[in-house]
């Protein structure tokens, strides 16, 4: 009588790796259903969320000695969230909160920038906006250069970056790369690795933009004067140009990893691209830091970045001037790297 061998285990580091990827993967099912399921995060979506995790583990005990059918049954539960996941759309359509309310689109005819919805509200002490969506020409001949924002609002680990092109005479367009959110919404770091927001450029006033956030919000608010050719500025604007109409036409999901505020410029902008990857691209509260160590600010010689840092802080002068005409020009006086 010939006896076979047994079915011979597959090595310990294949497995450990097959557990590695189950538990990843779970975990990122059960926040696809926290998220992005069919009731509010803090309320059903938890207890589904909790739901089918429990699941999962009753199906892992109960078939502990059989693993082919324990990773059959895991797969099926995990396409029952992976494939109604994959289907949920991005849409324009939807209750927003009034910062996002509109969709900006612009045109360009001539050498005439044409901004459609632009935003320029004016905020009460309390934080309640007057909406103010208007249409906007900015002549091309006039760009001069572009400033940098630089708003922390996580200490040192997280940052919101907004780009200012500077049209002389005609003041200032600023550009925010921003979650659109609706009405009962609030920002989830966590969301923004699902579904839980489209992607919105927001084009507006310096007022509203640098004001609502160092007046209203009391965070920090930086200013630095770039070191970029106007050639490269100009093409960094008509870029975002072309992602803000497509983006009007065709929504699309902001990502805390690949299109946020800091990635989504970085992917739309090859030159941006070419820069080797720093962590300071994710966690961008020190984005400022490395923009610095790349030459990209006009500074001073011999200036250290952190003496640049403390007098890029505008918060007391936007405080001075707020919904005044000459914004623009008091939190840049005395700056180092403005003329």
């Amino acid at each position: 009588m010939v006896v076979s061998d047994p079915p011979r285990r597959p090595p310990w580091l294949v497995r450990a790796l097959i557990a590695l990827v189950v538990l990843l993967a779970s975990l990122w099912a059960a926040g696809a259903i926290w998220v992005d399921g069919p009731y509010s995060m803090a309320g059903g979506n938890r207890w589904l969320a909790l739901g089918w995790l429990v699941a999962v583990l009753v199906a892992f005990w109960a078939l502990r000695r059989h693993p082919l059918a324990r990773m059959a049954v895991w797969a099926v539960l995990f396409l029952g969230v992976l494939i109604p996941w994959l289907r949920i759309a991005p849409s324009n359509d939807r209750d927003w909160k009034p910062e996002w309310a509109q969709t900006p689109r612009i045109e360009i005819d001539g050498g005439i920038l044409k901004v459609q919805n632009f935003r320029d509200f004016v905020y009460a002490p309390d934080g309640a906006p007057t909406e103010r969506w208007e249409t906007r020409a900015f002549d091309l001949g006039n760009l001069r250069g572009m400033d940098y924002f630089h708003v922390p609002f996580g200490g040192d680990l997280l940052a919101h970056p907004m780009l200012s092109f500077d049209f002389g005479p005609e003041g200032h367009l600023v550009l925010s790369i921003e979650t659109r959110r609706e009405k009962g919404e609030g920002f989830s770091t966590v969301g923004g690795f699902y579904k839980m927001y489209e992607l919105q450029y927001v084009w507006g006033s310096e007022t509203d933009f640098a004001g609502v956030r160092s007046n209203i919000r009391g965070e920090p608010v930086h200013l630095y004067r770039t070191a970029l050719s106007p050639e490269f500025v100009l093409f960094v604007l008509i870029d975002a140009v072309r992602v803000t109409n497509r983006l009007h036409d065709r929504p699309e999901f902001y990502n805390s990893l690949w299109a946020n505020c800091t990635t989504a410029l970085r992917a739309q902008t090859p030159e941006w691209a070419a820069i080797p990857f720093d962590l300071r691209m994710l966690a961008n509260g020190r984005l400022d830091a490395l923009i610095f160590e790349h030459g990209g600010f006009r500074v001073p010689d011999g200036l250290t970045f952190d003496t640049l840092r403390e007098a890029a802080l505008i918060n007391d002068a936007a405080r001075a001037a707020a919904n005044e005409p000459d914004f623009s020009t008091r939190i840049r006086d005395g700056r180092p790297g403005f003329d």
